[in-house]
């Protein structure tokens, strides 16, 4: 900052300091906005290239003086407010908005241009702002949770408290936010990016609902970006939009179909970290546009579950690294769920692909063995009108299943074992109660297959449970 800009703001604060002086909003205004350029992120000199702390050096120190001045300010503001001083709603409304972008830009430590300081400053920041506001937290000051009476005398005089409406100052934040983070610089500017993350975790279901056409854009051209970590944090908005917004909100100009169009070409990708996130939020919006009330008693030939469940399986059936397999397998139950009972469809692939999971194991912790037996509960669950043609496969992967964990030479844990066969009798169970009279002629005779003493007398328990039943 100039030594003209110190001696101005020095002069200002002291002015501020005097009770029932009078305050030029504009000179006012001048210098908050002059201290907030002088705090932001600078621009990426090279967005072809992934950013590290080195691009960096030194904001995070220079974030936190001019937070910390700010903080001054606002301080200041608050105090003059509170002496009766009224300044005027544009004034209060254009210093929260920029203030609160810019400490947005260091609330997290961890982002690569903060340093602990400057998010605490950040943090301060906030505070202060609520206060001036009279609020309790960011969430209220975002949503509309409060109403600020000590504007109520130069507002509308003539309204009284009851018809009072709550103030929210989230659309003049989303309007100045859209103005310098678009399509066109958001890689400029990474800063923001993380700013538009931290400001859609504030945001309750009715204010993101009613701010959709702000807040989606963003997510979809942050997702089809080719860096990994930008495609993981798209794929984080667009999850969160998902699931704190109604269907019918999503299904309203076709945003959940531009959501969906926009997450398919990635079932294609071979990263873990992205496609532990894609499933779930591309699952979810399949399941927002099939619930479409315009499609009731319509049969399709493929639905958007289908792409998504050929595309899982095709991949599941030849892969080969472990870490994919796990996304693949933990991913299976949600999607079949979603599917309910037109999953039958798939009955056949999805037989094969995971009797080849449950044959094979993974490591230590079984997890993936663990998912698909979860995978085929929900299944029976589902299709149970017809999982009785599935039957015999899934009690043969059952039995092949546990005669490998229970076997003497088994590097599995106790306690592995013991989730192993919870989740394999609550498979059995479910087939019981879907298929009772072809579950019986399964385990017929089945307690008296010759192996080892553990496995014996879990089968024992399978067979006397079916005869029970």
């Amino acid at each position: 900052m100039t030594l003209i800009h110190n001696d101005k703001l020095l002069n200002l604060l002291e002015r501020l300091n005097i009770s029932g002086s009078q305050v030029c909003e504009d000179e006012l205004t001048s210098i908050i906005t002059y201290v907030i350029e002088a705090c932001r992120v600078p621009p990426l000199q090279n967005v072809d290239l992934p950013y590290t702390e080195l691009d960096f050096e030194g904001v995070a120190n220079n974030a936190e003086i001019q937070l910390n001045v700010v903080i001054q300010i606002i301080q200041k503001i608050y105090s003059v407010k509170k002496q009766g001083y009224h300044f005027s709603h544009l004034f209060i409304r254009n210093a929260v908005v920029n203030c609160f972008l810019v400490a947005c830009e260091f609330s997290d430590e961890n982002w690569e241009w903060v340093n602990k300081k400057a998010a605490s400053a950040s943090k301060n920041v906030m505070n202060k702002l609520c206060e001036v506001c009279q609020c309790k937290s960011v969430r209220e000051l975002l949503n509309g949770e409060f109403t600020d009476t000590s504007e109520r005398s130069y507002q509308n005089s003539g309204t009284s408290l009851e018809n009072e409406k709550e103030i929210s100052y989230i659309k003049f934040i989303l309007q100045a936010f859209s103005g310098i983070f678009n399509k066109n610089n958001w890689k400029t500017y990474p800063s923001l990016k993380m700013s538009y993350w931290k400001i859609l975790q504030y945001l309750n279901q009715k204010t993101l609902g009613e701010q959709l056409a702000y807040l989606l854009p963003p997510a979809l051209f942050i997702v089809d970006d080719w860096e990994q970590r930008n495609k993981v944090l798209g794929l984080n908005c667009l999850l969160y939009i998902i699931r704190n917004t109604t269907g019918s909100e999503l299904r309203w100009y076709g945003r959940g179909a531009v959501i969906y169009d926009a997450l398919k070409p990635i079932l294609y990708s071979r990263e873990a970290k992205v496609l532990e996130i894609l499933y779930p939020a591309i699952t979810e919006v399949a399941y927002i546009l099939e619930s479409d009330p315009s499609n009731a008693g319509k049969l399709k030939s493929e639905s958007a579950h289908d792409i998504i469940l050929h595309q899982l399986l095709r991949e599941m059936r030849h892969e080969q690294k472990l870490a994919l397999r796990s996304v693949y397998a933990v991913s299976l139950p949600s999607i079949l769920s979603s599917m309910g009972i037109f999953a039958i469809r798939w009955s056949q692939t999805l037989m094969d692909v995971c009797s080849d999971y449950l044959a094979t194991c993974e490591g230590l912790a079984a997890s993936d063995r663990i998912s698909i037996l979860r995978a085929l509960q929900v299944y029976v669950q589902k299709c149970w009108p017809q999982v009785h043609t599935d039957a015999s496969s899934m009690v043969q992967m059952v039995v092949r299943l546990l005669y490998d964990v229970t076997a003497e030479d088994s590097d599995y844990s106790p306690q592995i074992v013991c989730d192993i066969t919870k989740e394999a009798e609550l498979l059995i169970n479910l087939l019981n109660s879907a298929a009772p009279k072809t579950m019986q002629e399964l385990c017929r005779g089945l307690q008296d297959i010759s192996v080892h003493a553990q496995c014996q007398l879990i089968l024992k328990r399978i067979f006397n449970i079916s005869s029970n039943k």
